[in-house]
């Protein structure tokens, strides 16, 4: 008999470990952010690059709002082979995170932001070779924010960028960079 009572709060304390368990491991994590091995929050981005350069890229995002500029940083990680970097200056009223809305990429003297994209593959480093800017590619683009929440930016882009201009302002090396990003808070 007393067998039998052991086993039964046995069975039953390991229920409810199980039920407790089960209830509180089970959370939708959709609106958080994805975690890397080490639990540290990351994002997760797709490119696509046309013109001099052709290339598809997958790595992580995430955005940053530090003093008087907001970046969105697409890339970047150890693993990824290329930067996007989508930002916003302005050292005189200082920036905030935008709201959901469209927004202008080119030349951030006429446009709301500016970007750049590296292709690491290629041998590129940020300012480097395989360094392109939307400052100097004479076009504009477009960045679509979706959502803003739980430190999370959702989005989609589209811009053009160069190496640079000759000196009658023709883009050197031009070429197109579109993708869409879940980044996260980098604090």
């Amino acid at each position: 008999m007393y067998l039998l009572i052991t086993m039964k709060k046995q069975t039953l304390t390991t229920l409810f470990i199980l039920m407790f368990a089960i209830g509180t491991g089970c959370t939708d994590s959709t609106n958080g952010p994805d975690l890397d091995e080490n639990g540290i929050g990351i994002g997760r981005s797709a490119i696509t690059v046309t013109g001099s350069v052709n290339d598809e890229h997958k790595g992580a995002a995430r955005y940053t709002n530090q003093n008087h500029e907001f970046t969105i940083l697409l890339g970047g990680q150890d693993n990824d082979n290329f930067d996007v970097d989508i930002a916003k200056i302005d050292f005189d009223g200082g920036v905030t995170v935008p709201s959901p809305g469209t927004y202008t990429i080119g030349n951030l003297e006429r446009e709301d932001f500016r970007a750049d994209y590296v292709n690491r593959r290629l041998g590129g480093s940020f300012f480097g070779d395989h360094h392109y800017i939307s400052d100097l590619a004479g076009a504009t683009g477009v960045l679509v924010i979706e959502s803003v929440s739980n430190n999370v930016i959702t989005g989609s882009f589209e811009f053009t960028a160069s190496r640079g201009a000759d000196t009658d302002l023709t883009p050197i090396d031009p070429l197109t960079v579109t993708g869409e990003f879940r980044a996260v808070l980098d604090d």
